[in-house]
């Protein structure tokens, strides 16, 4: 049950958290840190079944701010469902996805929703920067950002991405129409590892009215210990898998509905699915002999189940693929 519903609102601030006790105030802070009037945003924070004091502490935020909304998961779901949970909740005309364990810069809410605003934007594309241990180091500020100007995502696409295709992948660099992402049927994937870069990817190009700007509205923690960075540095079979083989489906699923004469966006999406399917070559080994096993295993039943990455390899990458099914080494 939800204690209190903005029906008004502007933005909806959407702050999935898991095990962040050590982090979640100072992220909360930085979002009631800002120049507009608490009841023209929300803020949902979505425990995904923390077994520390996390939810303790965004309760007595709660008791702070009447535009907190709680909602709470009884099983961990992993981060994509989470945001998926919060979006569910939120009625804000626009959206931010922001990780617990990051900040927002201060006083920044009243200019993002301004640019949102007054240009019908589907899609508002920032900049960020990084915090490393104490020190705030500028990050993200590539020229691709320098635009002002409102265009389609495809244009974006065609102009800037194809330049800087890595640094799109964030889903928190990004604001969103709740009605275009809605409309377009856009959701994150219900997985830890690799969830941004389908979303983000399907929401610029579906974006009728896009703009880019060179502000670092976010704050992105360097935080080795937190659970991205733990899966990505060692992830389980399971979290590889679905990186890998259901990521890189996803991206590939978008190129059908890419007009047929933007060959180099639609080459740059076949790229990027080639790239995610195969990260699993240096990373597998890595993994103990009981990994292994389980990784093989499930790459087996998935061939069984779909060979789509028949349409995503190179002839050569396919048979080396078929050849690692067969002896289960690289």
């Amino acid at each position: 049950m939800l204690p209190y519903i903005h029906k008004c609102a502007r933005l909806s601030v959407i702050i999935p958290f898991y095990n962040v006790e050590k982090y979640i105030a100072e992220c909360l802070d930085s979002v009631y840190n800002q120049d507009i009037p608490e009841e023209d945003y929300e803020v949902i924070c979505v425990d995904d079944a923390s077994s520390d004091t996390s939810r303790d502490i965004v309760l007595k935020y709660q008791k702070l701010h009447s535009n907190l909304i709680l909602v709470e998961h009884d099983v961990n779901k992993k981060l994509g469902a989470a945001r998926n949970t919060g979006r569910h909740a939120a009625n804000g005309k626009y959206l931010w996805n922001v990780d617990s364990d990051d900040r927002i810069a201060p006083n920044c809410f009243g200019e993002i929703l301004d640019k949102c605003e007054k240009n019908d934007l589907d899609v508002l594309v920032f900049s960020f920067s990084r915090l490393n241990g104490n020190s705030l180091e500028a990050r993200g500020l590539e020229p691709w950002l320098e635009t002002n100007y409102v265009c389609n995502g495809a244009t974006f696409w065609r102009q800037q991405v194809l330049k800087q295709q890595g640094e799109i992948s964030p889903v928190w660099t990004q604001v969103y129409r709740r009605d275009y992402l809605n409309e377009h049927n856009i959701w994150s994937p219900e997985i830890n590892m690799g969830e941004d870069v389908p979303f983000t990817f399907a929401s610029i190009l579906s974006a009728k009215r896009l703009m880019s700007c060179n502000q670092p509205y976010y704050i992105y923690r360097h935080n080795l210990s937190s659970l991205s960075a733990a899966v990505r540095k060692m992830p389980t079979p399971e979290s590889l898998y679905e990186n890998c083989f259901y990521c890189s489906r996803l991206v590939f699923a978008i190129i059908p509905r890419i007009n047929p004469l933007e060959e180099k966006i639609r080459e740059s999406l076949l790229s990027s699915a080639r790239y995610i399917l195969l990260e699993y070559r240096s990373i597998f080994p890595r993994f103990d002999q009981s990994a292994k096993k389980r990784f093989v295993s499930l790459c087996r039943k998935g061939f069984l189940r779909d060979r789509s990455f028949a349409h995503i390899l190179s002839r050569k990458q396919a048979v080396r693929h078929i050849l690692f099914l067969i002896s289960g080494r690289i």
